[in-house]
């Protein structure tokens, strides 16, 4: 069922995040100063990883990135894991039990769940107004850190993609991705708490919005066919 089910509710998130993604990078192109911290800390991690004393660990780094979201995302799955490696160009995790549907999130947890970001955008909201440029500049080490992660690991030999399906797993990431740089550009604007919850009550308003024009629409149909 949900195999059947996976296509029209992907399609949907992916239709929900794209209408609320373009009015959020609007506004961060009008108030692009917000988000110059984060600039530089991408800028910054550009620089480093071209450095050969910071870029001989950057693979293991890579490699612990990938086996620890498949971690996080299956203890929140209620998965008992089993192992846990990283290894320069290599890892393993595995796991047992818990909820059956989270297979997908789990396989799928490296290539679209920037865990280090979402680590510091918490963090920064227990931090002091004055403090927060820090945050802002170590977030974006992250998020370009992830992106390097994410052209590096992703292709169709990972059997992380094979085993969930090549179609179905790249517009999962697809509609991740969206979701994760909404919220990302929201968190810089007002905390990552209130974008997380902006970004949900946006989607179930957006939701009932087109829920309500759909059967709107079907019950003039059907009237009109009735005459």
């Amino acid at each position: 069922m949900l195999r059947i089910l996976f296509y029209p509710i992907i399609l949907l998130l992916i239709a929900l995040s794209v209408t609320e993604f373009i009015p959020t990078v609007k506004w961060a192109v009008n108030h692009y100063i917000i988000y110059r911290y984060m600039a530089i800390g991408m800028a910054g991690y550009a620089v480093l990883s071209i450095v050969r004393i910071f870029n001989k660990n950057l693979e293991w780094m890579r490699t612990f990135s990938h086996e620890l979201s498949h971690t996080i995302v299956g203890i929140m799955f209620f998965r008992k894991i089993h192992s846990f490696e990283a290894g320069v160009g290599s890892g393993v995790m595995t796991h047992s039990g818990g909820l059956r549907f989270g297979d997908t999130f789990i396989s799928l947890a490296p290539y679209c769940l920037p865990i280090f970001t979402y680590l510091l955008l918490f963090l920064r909201e227990l931090g002091a107004s004055s403090s927060l440029y820090i945050f802002d500049i170590m977030i974006g080490v992250t998020v370009a850190f992830h992106i390097s992660c994410f052209r590096r690991q992703i292709g169709n030999y990972q059997s992380d993609i094979t085993s969930v399906g090549i179609t179905r797993s790249y517009l999962f990431i697809f509609a991740m991705w969206i979701v994760n740089l909404t919220i990302l550009l929201l968190s810089l604007r007002s905390g990552v708490i209130d974008a997380i919850t902006d970004v949900a009550v946006n989607y179930w308003d957006r939701l009932c919005d087109w829920y309500k024009f759909a059967s709107r629409f079907i019950v003039e149909t059907f009237s009109k066919l009735s005459l």
